[in-house]
């Protein structure tokens, strides 16, 4: 007589017990999250308020910056082609004198061709610097538009680099110009004096 028989409906009794078990119905009600999880967030959203309020960038769209100080490199800046700089920086004066230099008629003087641009670079500094009031008069045409003073938005090294640029582009060919005039206008031209005081 085999007696592992007379235990069979206790084995499938319990086999049945276990699995009613493991498809028990989910129950209505709020489980609390845990701590754990809440003060991981909160860590993690303190930790990127930090951050974002310790690297806030430059959101100006009148300035670049491509590339970014390395605080590990040894040894001076080496300092980026007037060229392409200035091009960078124009994207900002385009918006007037357009993408091709020739500014719109009976607003913005062109810069094709201005003696404005490819004279005096002492000149050319003071407008950049000062900007522009009143009537001026560039290739034969008078214009009466108004130019803001970028002198406390760009370096001397970022006004040099788009007189040199603008000096050197749309067909105009003119020396470039060294750092050290837009320097010296601005330490000789006060801020708010008109850009042609003296000159």
């Amino acid at each position: 007589m085999n007696h592992d028989n007379e235990h069979l409906p206790d084995r499938i009794l319990s086999m049945h017990e276990q699995s009613v078990r493991e498809m028990e119905e989910p129950r209505d009600g709020v489980s609390p999250t845990p701590v754990s999880f809440l003060l991981m967030c909160f860590v993690l959203t303190a930790w990127g308020g930090y951050y974002i309020a310790d690297n806030p960038g430059n959101w100006s769209g009148t300035e670049y910056n491509p590339k970014p100080a390395n605080l590990t490199a040894a040894g001076p800046a080496v300092k980026e082609d007037p060229m392409v700089l200035g091009k960078q920086i124009f994207n900002v004066c385009a918006q007037c004198h357009q993408s091709t230099g020739a500014g719109v008629a009976g607003t913005y003087p062109p810069l094709v061709g201005s003696e404005y641009v490819t004279g005096d670079p002492s000149r050319f500094s003071a407008i950049l610097l000062n900007g522009l009031k009143g009537p001026i008069t560039v290739n034969g045409v008078v214009y009466s538009g108004e130019m803001p003073a970028w002198r406390d938005l760009y370096s001397d090294e970022e006004l040099a680099a788009v007189m040199t640029y603008a000096r050197n582009s749309w067909g105009n060919k003119a020396p470039p110009v060294p750092e050290a005039i837009a320097t010296k206008v601005r330490a000789d031209l006060p801020a708010g004096a008109p850009a042609f005081a003296g000159r």
